[in-house]
């Protein structure tokens, strides 16, 4: 006998009190289920993206920006997605002997002393990586302008390329949908992640999808409580009659 019961009558299968309790009660677990059954896609198309192996056809690879340290040294993080780049393109002149151009992109945030881009392109320079094959996007604070930004700048250069995203692993998918939305056919590749990183990874990745979509969500969980409404109506009907 809980608070909620002493207030209402949930005991009466034919009275309105029943039902307002049942309905609040599927309204609770239904936007639940919505959500875990979200969080799982994600997590699974996020892994099967990760396990894609892109052609070696490409032309660009543009290094998604991430924060960097006081110095204007690399952290792990932004340094796995950099090394990941360096060896696709290894790879690829191995496999075609074909060339790619790396695209750092990422601005200066307010506590950086240099941009994103800047610090990329000195350690890829530091690996040599000959100036000549990079191209700098400076300007971009977020992954939809990285994106975009880059875009503009290697399309000056060459309208029909292949591009390449580099990110980290659990990145991967979010980063191809926001390529996608911006009408780009793009391929990615993601660097490797510490196992104890995942979680937090995956729990910021799927906050960030629910937020890119939440206009749709938020109209599909309204369409299926007002199913469930029509459907405890009806009931409601039929047991007073």
């Amino acid at each position: 006998f809980t608070f909620t019961e002493a207030l209402i009558n949930i005991h009466n299968m034919r009275s309105m009190d029943y039902y307002i309790y049942t309905f609040i009660e599927a309204l609770i677990y239904i936007t639940v289920t919505y959500l875990e059954c979200i969080l799982l896609g994600t997590i699974i198309i996020s892994i099967k993206a990760t396990k894609r192996i892109p052609k070696y056809n490409k032309d660009y690879i543009i290094i998604l920006g991430c924060m960097i340290r006081k110095d204007g040294s690399l952290t792990p993080l932004l340094k796995g997605r950099v090394d990941k780049a360096i060896n696709f393109a290894k790879l690829q002149k191995d496999a075609t002997n074909k060339d790619i151009i790396f695209v750092p992109s990422g601005g200066k945030g307010y506590n950086e002393i240099i941009s994103e881009s800047e610090a990329i392109k000195n350690y890829l320079i530091e690996k040599e990586i000959k100036e000549k094959n990079i191209l700098i996007e400076n300007k971009s604070t977020n992954t939809y302008e990285n994106i975009k930004f880059s875009n503009e700048l290697i399309k000056k250069q060459n309208k029909n390329a292949n591009i390449i995203l580099s990110t980290t692993n659990y990145h991967v998918f979010r980063a191809g949908v926001i390529a996608t939305k911006q009408g780009l056919l793009v391929d990615a590749i993601g660097s490797n992640t510490k196992s104890y990183f995942w979680i937090n990874a995956f729990i910021r990745e799927f906050i960030a999808t629910l937020h890119s979509e939440k206009k749709k969500h938020i109209i599909m969980i309204l369409i299926i409580n007002i199913i469930v409404i029509l459907m405890m109506s009806l009931i409601y009907i039929s047991n007073i009659h």
